[in-house]
């Protein structure tokens, strides 16, 4: 990009999905002049979980039909809609639940397990960042002569949010995830933006995923199609229209420093609708004063990035929708690097996150940059480290306790959303 040139991030809010989609498009140059006839196209929605389409957390299938329709006026050979599910998560499964295997099937067009690939290429991320030094990338998303992304945004547990940066998250395997967790997820996902780096972004905001999401969702109407060729300034201009501070969200410090994208809005050209006229504060529950939010606990978060915050506040209110946080009110729970260990049993102390290893032995250490979802009110209620990483826990422990533990923390979470949107001050 040119000094001079800004960033440009298109809204549209017109009456049909359709109609917002092209507008987009039309807006960012229009789709004959981004892909020629006879290439082949890569559509990468976020198809992470078995979640329907009224859940808000997979791309809804009426914008994936919307995107398809427009890329095909521009004749390409072959479209082909991929992804790579989360971890456990079956892809395909992802794709019928989420309604997205019935628009490729109504549309003609290809449906692809990236999973499933056994021709990788070992591709070499120069100048990264993370532990994330050579990436596995299937050679047909390297070859393919365009990858549109297309993300949902919405809440996310271990990013605060998710939307066009984290979307391309589900473009490599397990292995890849799994070692993604291991030291720094947030500078890993930037790294991998580098081996796939997509040509176009494409966000579905009509019903975002508010609240506890992606696991407890809570939809909220929103209205409109977002589209950027940059997906820093794209993301940045999401989050101001749903009302998240971005100060607050490391997720923007790494894609700074990664280079990926301009985090300035004075370097950003909103074309179509203005932010002011779409705006519709979003329900994020993963953000505020952490330290003195729990009162009853001894919560030590100085220097926790945005990520651990987040996995923070999900398992507190987790254990008060259990009806055993007063219970438990005894440990004292380390989130970051900056903070000083009391003199307690070491069954009293949880230690969440790589960066309080140094601590390990005065307490019990949850790993991973950051753990798993569950992990900290897991560790709590059995009184033992619970990481998916150990053998058998995911199928014997993590599983079995979130599907038991799932209604009570529906039924709280439902009545969390309901004072939040019928508070005046929020809308």
């Amino acid at each position: 990009m040119a000094k001079d040139k800004k960033a440009v991030v298109a809204i549209a809010k017109e009456p049909t999905v359709q109609e917002s989609v092209t507008k987009v498009f039309d807006l960012l140059g229009g789709v004959t002049n981004m892909i020629k006839r006879g290439e082949t196209v890569i559509l990468k929605p976020n198809a992470g979980h078995a979640e329907g389409p009224d859940t808000a957390v997979c791309t809804s299938p009426e914008t994936l039909r919307a995107v398809i329709r427009e890329v095909k006026k521009a004749q390409p050979s072959r479209i082909i809609v991929a992804e790579s599910a989360a971890i456990g998560c079956d892809t395909m499964e992802c794709f019928e639940v989420s309604g997205q295997a019935d628009v490729a099937r109504e549309e003609g067009v290809e449906l692809y397990d990236i999973k499933a690939e056994k021709d990788l290429v070992n591709v070499a991320v120069r100048g990264y960042k993370s532990n994330i030094k050579r990436c596995k990338i299937p050679r047909l998303l390297l070859e393919a002569d365009h990858i549109i992304n297309l993300p949902i945004m919405k809440a996310h547990a271990s990013m605060v949010f998710s939307c066009a940066l984290k979307n391309i998250k589900g473009t490599v395997q397990d292995q890849v995830h799994s070692q993604m967790h291991q030291q720094n997820l947030t500078m890993a996902m930037m790294d991998v933006w580098w081996a796939v780096r997509p040509d176009i972004n494409i966000v579905d905001a009509i019903n975002v995923a508010s609240g506890y999401s992606p696991h407890t969702p809570t939809p909220l109407e929103v209205g409109i199609i977002m589209g950027s060729y940059d997906p820093v300034a794209l993301d940045l201009i999401a989050c101001d229209v749903v009302g998240i501070d971005t100060n607050q969200v490391d997720y923007f410090r790494a894609a700074d420093e990664a280079g990926l994208g301009t985090t300035n809005r004075d370097k950003i050209e909103v074309v179509g609708e203005q932010v002011k006229d779409v705006y519709r504060k979003m329900w994020i529950p993963y953000l505020g004063n952490m330290a003195d939010r729990w009162p009853e606990y001894d919560i030590r978060c100085e220097g926790a990035c945005s990520s651990c915050q987040a996995l923070l506040a999900l398992n507190m209110e987790t254990l008060k929708a259990l009806g055993i946080y007063e219970e438990n009110s005894d440990k004292t729970i380390v989130v970051g690097p900056r903070n000083t260990i009391p003199d307690k049993p070491k069954d009293k102390i949880i230690l969440h996150g790589n960066c309080t290893k140094r601590f390990a032995d005065k307490g019990m250490w949850i790993p991973g940059c950051p753990p798993g979802e569950t992990g900290l009110y897991l560790t709590v209620k059995t009184g033992q480290v619970v990481d998916g990483e150990i053998p058998g826990c995911i199928e014997n422990i993590i599983r079995p306790s979130m599907e038991a533990d799932h209604p009570k923390w529906r039924a709280y979470v439902e009545q969390k959303a309901k004072e939040f949107y019928e508070n005046p001050e929020n809308q």
